[in-house]
């Protein structure tokens, strides 16, 4: 092989390297940018109302709560094993509710009286 043959296959070696550095800067880029829209992407949690619920029933190990709008849906093993903690939060929530209802109900009355 003479030294220019060998000229030319190191140019072209080196055009390759350089060709395969390009395309690894676009890769890393690419990268980046799925991984922003990854991260951009991840659900938010969001707030839901469920005010009326008018239908509830279970199916596959899973509780539904369904209002006019929204539909709820809740992993049984979860709920049973925090049913504890969620009953007393309703109760206490509930008392202060028919609390604030006997007060307003007492001073109704105890405005005509």
């Amino acid at each position: 092989m003479t030294k220019e043959e060998l000229q030319k296959q190191v140019n072209r070696l080196l055009k390759d390297i350089v060709e395969l550095n390009e395309l690894n800067d676009k890769q890393d880029d690419k990268i980046k940018e799925l991984k922003q829209q990854l991260k951009e992407s991840k659900p938010k949690i969001q707030n839901a109302y469920l005010s009326d619920i008018y239908n509830i029933f279970a199916l596959d190990g899973e509780l539904y709560l369904q209002s006019e709008h929204l539909r709820l849906i809740i992993n049984c093993e979860s709920l049973i094993s925090n049913l504890d903690l969620i009953n007393d939060l309703v109760l206490k929530e509930n008392k202060k509710t028919q609390q604030m209802y006997l007060d307003n109900l007492k001073e109704t009355i105890n405005k005509y009286a």
